[in-house]
């Protein structure tokens, strides 16, 4: 496996510019994950490491050799694609040894490569089959064994889930995560699902019109966004936030809404009267009879060991995480806080963080 270093990566058609001065390193057996909004240029990105799109500037290296001028069969590298991509008219494997049988590789080695990444994915018993014969759980397995047989320095996966069913995907996931943990393979993982990339990643990349907002692991990205947009992107239910105006009483900061909310605030840095975004998480919103705010239930949506509750706190919505053995109901009255340590500060026109 192999280290993959972007350098001030850039990709331009004609006049328009789509991405500008990219840097990213992957270690080596490293499972990253691109993931943003669709038209964030996540995909284009990947296909420029693959070498299916050519890169306008900077320079981008594999295992330390720099690829910018190498075809993508010279490269080193196997790509799972959203559609699967198998020939239809061969049989399971046949599609996993295409690429051994294409190098002359010898057929008792082909034969074992097959059988050990059959045995690994669970596909022994389905190599006589044809694709169309196979789910699509069973065809994606398909798909990543055909990349696992040619040992590439590294692993490209371009929305490998999106064709399949709630349920699967949540198994497939899984599975991909455990197959990384079992071969160790530096990976890079496209996708617009943030629970994906939250379960999956080692470090997620959060991509937002060509540009990178912020790299981190999982849980350092939730818990600290850098951005207005991540905070917004990454969680779900999203994340609250509440625009208006700073004003400060007695040494204590607080944001007033254009509904005349007022919201206590951790100090902040910014100038009174300068206009920013507070954001809380739902979990982070305690409903209970000492809260300094009114509101009124508008919503319950049970969801089996947690409830997720919309308020309407004057004209402003809110979503409160509560225990499933609350009983709310639409129309209820209830008084609720939030802790000012647990409130995320951004600049409201620039989107960057305050605190």
């Amino acid at each position: 496996m192999a280290a993959v270093n972007i350098r001030n990566v850039g990709k331009q058609y004609d006049s328009v510019v789509v991405m500008r001065d990219i840097d990213l390193d992957v270690e080596d057996g490293e499972f990253i994950v691109l993931v943003g909004a669709s038209g964030c240029g996540k995909s284009t990105l990947l296909r420029m490491i693959a070498g299916l799109e050519p890169i306008t500037s900077g320079e981008i290296a594999i295992g330390g050799r720099r690829v910018n001028e190498l075809e993508p069969r010279e490269r080193d590298i196997a790509m799972v694609f959203q559609s699967y991509a198998l020939y239809p008219h061969l049989d399971v494997r046949e599609n996993m040894s295409f690429s051994l049988r294409l190098r002359k590789r010898p057929q008792a080695d082909i034969d074992r490569q097959v059988e050990s990444t059959a045995t690994t994915l669970d596909l022994k018993p389905l190599l006589a089959r044809l694709p169309r014969a196979l789910s699509g759980g069973q065809r994606q397995r398909v798909a990543m064994g055909r990349a696992i047989v040619r040992h590439p320095q590294v692993f490209l996966f371009d929305e490998p889930l999106s064709n399949l069913d709630a349920k699967l995907r949540v198994a497939m996931r899984t599975e991909i995560r455990a197959l990384h943990q079992r071969l160790h393979a530096t990976s890079i993982y496209v996708t617009h699902d943030q629970v994906e990339a939250m379960t999956m990643a080692d470090r997620m990349v959060v991509m937002n019109a060509g540009r990178i907002e912020q790299i981190g692991r999982p849980l350092d990205v939730y818990d600290h966004p850098a951005t207005l947009y991540v905070a917004q992107f990454i969680g779900s239910p999203a994340i609250n936030v509440w625009s208006g105006v700073v004003k400060a009483s007695s040494g204590r900061e607080s944001l007033t809404t254009d509904n005349g909310v007022s919201l206590s605030l951790p100090p902040s840095g910014a100038e009174r009267g300068a206009r920013i975004a507070a954001a809380f998480r739902p979990e982070h919103v305690v409903i209970d009879g000492a809260g300094r705010l009114d509101a009124r239930v508008d919503v319950v949506e049970p969801l089996g060991p947690e409830t997720y509750v919309y308020l309407d706190i004057g004209g402003t919505r809110v979503c409160a995480r509560v225990d499933r053995t609350r009983a709310l109901s639409p129309g209820d009255h209830v008084r609720c806080d939030v802790s000012p340590g647990v409130i995320d500060l951004f600049d409201a026109s620039s989107g960057a963080r305050l605190r």
